[in-house]
């Protein structure tokens, strides 16, 4: 099966699992992909997996595979890329993930130096505070080589991204809507800055409807991409503290800016600081040691400083070698279940000692 015949099965599986899908971890555990689902429908009873709408659009023979050939197209003529779970340039970190999305829409291109993910995340409408503990932070972080993930909107998003890109480094937006779609739309010139070294994604393809559900859907994908969640100024109940609760859900570390208590701005990060939920962020240099990054002149590269590897990755480490292994074979030499070996690729990966390549292969730096 040719590539472009390949994204055709992935297209189908999104459109049958819909957003946030909850059962796709499991599913893809089981039959490794979109072809093996779609050869077990019908052969197999998925019902234990699937809810009655997912086993209706499993079984729906008016949309096979082929039909979704007009969007393929359609991602190509708009200069949108199509990364499949597993598959080339798909982060290793989302496809570990219990409800990772079975497609990634794409513009730009995904940092592939190994830099650690950092979450930036807050209010909409910040304080003056908050705007500055955002650049001040955000270009410590990415003046040693983090690179900052944030949601595109106003107010601390754009800030954590504009941070980045005054520092020179590449930066990673999630949207909450269509990827042909950029919203609030103040921000084209900014997502065309983050496109030219960064990049912009998306689970929702060319088209698709907004609703506010989809930013909360998004959320998740913040904090699964990131090695390290910061709340720099958030209300208590805010789209914020929905991505502290999926960062908590994914073992991802929290940290928070302590804000005055006067503030209803600094109430969500107080909060989770008061009930040891996150870790005070006064500056950079806190979050650093835990990234395995150090302070560095400007200009320099980020320089390793972290703990020694632990047992799993370790066990991934001998596995690996300077030729290309798959998956399953890197799996049979270090005893590593499915969403194990991914997590500690995640983190070899992230610490520039592996590199993914195609065909869901991977080999040691």
């Amino acid at each position: 099966m040719t590539e472009s015949e390949s994204i055709l099965y992935w297209l189908w599986l999104s459109w049958v699992l819909g957003p946030a899908p909850a059962c796709s971890g499991e599913l893809l555990a089981l039959y490794g992909g979109a072809e093996g689902v779609f050869a077990a429908r019908g052969r197999e009873d998925l019902s234990g997996l699937l809810s009655p709408a997912h086993t209706g659009r499993l079984l729906d023979d008016t949309r096979p595979p082929a039909s979704f050939a007009p969007l393929a197209c359609r991602c190509e003529a708009l200069g949108v890329r199509i990364l499949c779970w597993g598959g080339p340039g798909y982060p290793a970190a989302l496809a570990a993930l219990p409800d990772a999305p079975p497609v990634l829409y794409c513009t730009g291109l995904l940092p592939q130096d190994g830099a650690p993910y950092v979450g930036m995340v807050g209010s909409r409408r910040p304080s003056e505070y908050g705007m500055q503990a955002a650049r001040v932070i955000g270009e410590g972080l990415a003046g040693v080589g983090a690179v900052l993930v944030s949601g595109l909107a106003d107010g601390l998003d754009s800030a954590a991204h504009r941070a980045a890109l005054d520092c020179g480094r590449p930066t990673i937006a999630v949207l909450g809507t269509a990827i042909d779609k950029t919203y609030p739309a103040a921000n084209r010139a900014l997502r065309r800055q983050i496109e030219e070294t960064g990049a912009v994604l998306s689970e929702y393809p060319p088209g698709a409807p907004s609703g506010q559900g989809l930013f909360l859907q998004r959320n998740r994908l913040i904090a699964g991409l990131s090695q390290a969640l910061c709340v720099i100024e958030a209300r208590q109940k805010s789209g914020t503290m929905s991505t502290v609760g999926h960062a908590r859900r994914y073992g991802v570390p929290v940290w928070a800016v302590p804000g005055s208590i006067f503030s209803p701005l600094s109430e969500g990060a107080n909060a989770l600081l008061a009930a040891g939920e996150a870790s005070a962020l006064t500056c950079a240099g806190d979050l650093l040691p835990s990234l395995g990054l150090a302070a560095a002149a400007p200009g320099s590269h980020p320089v390793p400083a972290g703990p020694p590897p632990d047992a799993e990755t370790l066990a991934v480490l001998r596995a690996l070698g300077p030729e290309p292994k798959g998956l399953q074979q890197i799996a049979d030499e270090s005893g590593l279940p499915a969403g194990r070996l991914l997590a500690a690729l995640t983190r070899l990966e992230i610490a520039g000692r592996a590199a993914a390549l195609a065909g869901r292969q991977y080999r040691l730096l």
